[in-house]
């Protein structure tokens, strides 16, 4: 299976030639101009192993666009820039980037550098590992596109494992719902937002013992839904620690 590669940058040239160069070298290559929400969205949607991200944009500030991936993502992030400034570099590094690269870079160079951060990537997070999420009677595999409650296999629609994932892999953590319906119905040109909280619904029917009192999704008045990461059962009872 080819190695997936999103370059993020707002100069066309750099990302035609390093889209034709990495798909010669074997990788599926794919890019993206810039624009902090839409590039998040794009990222998200394709799950690359590697991500490369130019750090100075017009409009758009790469430090945060990679501070917001790493709310959904461990991939490697290879920042490229034109700056050269140790405080940026450091800065860079700090907001969750793997490694800088000033431009302009040698082709063959960034291709080592990129086979490397893959390599290691995939050592330390073997796939048996990195996908399967579990917690006290919910198990999720995201590769094989599974869920199971209280040892009993789940049937879900596309949008509600989605919506389930992207909560479990980010517990405790508050989504607002608009930034949910983004993420997930980010295809939809029009739509309503109120089926974020249907899908919600939905969800709790098919894995919560009690629905009603929810035990993983938590609703947060005024501001939108978390996953519960402080889950504990007890035999046939359910606690809640928070």
């Amino acid at each position: 299976m080819r190695n997936k590669i999103i370059i993020i940058d707002d100069d066309a040239n750099t990302r035609k030639l390093l889209v034709q160069y990495l798909s010669k070298h074997g990788f599926d290559a794919f890019s993206y101009p810039y624009s902090n929400q839409a590039s998040i969205a794009y990222i998200h949607s394709h799950d690359p192993d590697l991500i490369i991200l130019d750090v100075s944009m017009p409009s758009v500030d790469g430090l945060i666009v990679c501070m917001e991936l790493r709310k959904f993502s461990d991939k490697p992030v290879l920042f490229t820039s034109q700056h050269s400034e140790v405080n940026l570099r450091i800065d860079a590094l700090n907001r969750g980037g793997d490694e800088y690269v000033l431009k302009p870079f040698n082709f063959d160079v960034l291709l080592a550098r990129i086979k490397a951060h893959i390599r290691r990537y995939k050592r330390a997070f073997p796939v048996n590992q990195r996908h399967l999420l579990l917690y006290p009677g919910l198990e999720i595999d995201p590769s094989a596109r599974s869920v199971k409650s209280y040892g009993k296999e789940v049937v879900l629609s596309t949008k509600e494992f989605r919506l389930l994932v992207t909560l479990a892999k980010n517990p405790n953590r508050i989504f607002h719902t608009e930034t949910l319906y983004e993420l997930i119905w980010r295809d939809m040109k029009e739509g309503d937002i109120r089926t974020v909280m249907v899908h919600i619904y939905n969800l709790r029917q098919k894995i919560e013992k009690k629905p009603k009192e929810p035990l993983y999704i938590h609703t947060i008045r005024g501001a939108g839904y978390k996953f519960n990461g402080s889950v504990s059962l007890s035999d046939d009872h359910i606690n809640i620690q928070l």
